[in-house]
């Protein structure tokens, strides 16, 4: 029996919108920010990354994401000293 494993873990537990667009975040910045420098690069980056991340949380077939946002972790639970007065 031949067993795969996921080279990457975040695509075995679900890729977020943010981890799934990376590629087509950085497609969109080798083709609309070339020749750009300092200030206007850094805005046109930023721009792809928010509108390829928007256009996935509206439809997580965009990039082919599992969820929409990574989930978060549990609350620290109690188990702290409490010390209580006198």
């Amino acid at each position: 029996m031949l067993t795969i494993v996921a080279s990457r873990p975040e695509v075995a537990l679900g890729a977020p919108c943010v981890t799934a667009c990376k590629d087509e975040t950085a497609t969109c910045v080798s083709t609309e920010c070339q020749g750009l420098v300092k200030r206007p690069l850094r805005h046109c980056r930023k721009s792809c990354k928010r509108t390829m991340v928007h256009d996935c949380f509206a439809d997580l077939t965009v990039c082919g994401a599992t969820v929409a946002r990574p989930p978060k972790a549990p609350p620290p639970t109690g188990g702290g000293y409490m010390g209580g007065g006198w």
